[in-house]
């Protein structure tokens, strides 16, 4: 743009007249803009034969269509000015710059909801049993939006796409280079999500990490740990750990480890093992099927015997697992004590076995 041109223009068309008409049609623009798109939206955020989503569009298409009053507006007084192509050419890209990002950024606010309401079409939808599918598929989406937008933008302002491609493959390969630990976290991410081994309000438990997953992302997995911190996981770790998903047990239990004295005899241990069974079946905490239960000798060694029990809960026990965990151990001492059994401590027997 020339300025001697852009100054003539101006002292060749503004007068007193023609700037109040200029400034009246500028107020109008933006009245109409501001509180005619406002009011409109309004009108049709209350039409009741509209479902969720939809009203949730209307809302977030607010902003872009106040954007496109204005550029139609401010369009159609420059061409009444008889502005230069120069200054209708570039006050044309910013506008359809700035349509463009508003629809964008309106768009990548609205994805997760919009996911979230897709998510419950239909029983069978995958993105509504696999909560991590849908923050992952989210994201990504997101991702390639701000990625078309980009594209968008520069297309508008005629800058060569073909070319920064061909500069960003060189600089692609020395990225990817300083990047193989993100890109082992993407790929992690993507198989955590393709095996399904746990979702989102799910507890886990590895070798590294314990906690409850609260999202996933590209990088990296959010969980709450059961101190209540906010743990951040890199997905590389988490795929190539085993994983325990404590919220997919099919029937909840407890187990519990005593170590018995080595005297203990084999009718003591006999009549021993079927007062827990009879305390089990008597709780009404503990599943009615006897066929449940599990009361096992796992070890012994020269200073003790190991005796591990385990007892399927119903909902009651589940609900007060620590109380039944302790009732349990106070019921063991009384009916070891009745048979004249004595416990030894862990380290005591581990000393004796090694």
């Amino acid at each position: 743009m020339e300025t001697r041109s852009l100054i003539r223009w101006f002292e060749q068309t503004f007068d007193w007249k023609i700037g109040a008409i200029t400034l009246v049609c500028l107020v109008l623009i933006w009245l109409i803009g501001h509180y005619g798109v406002k009011w409109l939206i309004g009108r049709l955020s209350r039409v009741e034969r509209f479902g969720d989503t939809t009203h949730l569009i209307i809302e977030c298409a607010q902003k872009p269509l106040t954007v496109v009053v204005y550029a139609m507006g401010v369009t159609e007084v420059l061409d009444y000015l008889d502005a230069p192509k120069s200054v209708l050419g570039l006050t044309g890209q910013l506008f359809q710059t700035w349509i463009v990002v508003s629809i964008g950024i309106a768009l990548y606010y609205v994805t997760p909801t919009l996911m979230k309401r897709a998510s419950t079409i239909g029983q069978t939808n995958i993105l509504k049993t696999n909560a991590i599918m849908r923050s992952f598929t989210t994201t990504l989406l997101q991702v390639l939006l701000i990625t078309v937008i980009g594209f968008a933008v520069l297309d508008i302002w005629h800058i060569n796409v073909n070319g920064l491609l061909a500069g960003a493959g060189l600089t692609g390969l020395a990225i990817s280079m300083a990047a193989q630990d993100q890109i082992r976290n993407f790929l992690g991410g993507a198989v955590i999500i393709a095996e399904k081994s746990f979702s989102i309000g799910d507890a886990i438990e590895s070798p590294s990490i314990e906690g409850t997953v609260e999202d996933i992302t590209f990088r990296s997995t959010k969980l709450r740990t059961p101190a209540g911190a906010l743990q951040v996981v890199p997905n590389s770790t988490l795929a190539n750990e085993p994983i325990t998903n404590k919220s997919r047990v099919d029937v909840p239990r407890i187990t519990l480890d005593y170590y018995l004295n080595v005297g203990t005899t084999e009718a003591q241990l006999t009549q021993f093992k079927a007062d827990i069974l009879d305390f089990l079946k008597a709780d009404q905490r503990f599943m009615a099927s006897h066929m449940e239960y599990q009361v096992n000798v796992l070890e012994i060694t020269s200073t003790g015997i190991h005796l591990q029990v385990n007892g399927p809960l119903l909902d009651m026990g589940i609900e007060q697992i620590n109380a039944t965990k302790a009732d349990l151990n106070l019921a063991m001492i009384d009916m070891a004590k009745k048979r004249s059994i004595k416990f030894v401590q862990v380290g005591e027997m581990m000393s004796g076995d090694a």
